[in-house]
């Protein structure tokens, strides 16, 4: 893909792909920092606030951002925490895999193991965002 067909086109959010691919860069980065018990909340830089307002609210500020950061930081950091993550992963034990997500996020009262609650932020999110990547993309 082309730096015009990453940054260039929009979708009806106005979105880039770049943006989508910031916004899995950056909750994979959130996700590793959990596995060090980091509150995802301070990781991402929201304030209390905007962090109650939801994922939406979350994500709005941090595409503004990132807005100014070039691609190839963006693809380079987006590997990097990819890597990192899946590192991280591979030198954990099956205890602490299913230790509840709760364990590792001290704020939470959520029972779900890591393993299951993982998925959201790296399987499941590649998937939602994959094909809103490719409809933008497809455009230029």
């Amino acid at each position: 893909m082309t730096e015009q067909q990453l940054t260039q086109p929009t979708d009806t959010a106005g979105w880039t792909a770049k943006d989508h691919i910031v916004h899995l860069m950056q909750w994979e980065r959130s996700a590793l920092e959990l596995l060090d018990g980091k509150l995802k909340r301070e990781t991402l830089a929201i304030d209390p606030e905007t962090w109650q307002q939801g994922d939406d609210a979350i994500n709005a500020v941090m595409q503004q951002r990132y807005q100014a950061m070039p691609l190839v930081d963006v693809l380079q950091t987006f590997r990097q925490n990819h890597e990192r993550l899946m590192q991280k992963l591979y030198g954990m034990t099956e205890v602490e895999l299913l230790l509840p997500y709760r364990h590792y996020q001290s704020d939470s009262i959520d029972e779900r193991q890591l393993l299951e609650w993982l998925h959201w932020d790296t399987i499941y999110h590649y998937r939602d965002h994959l094909p809103w990547i490719k409809a933008i993309v497809e455009q230029a």
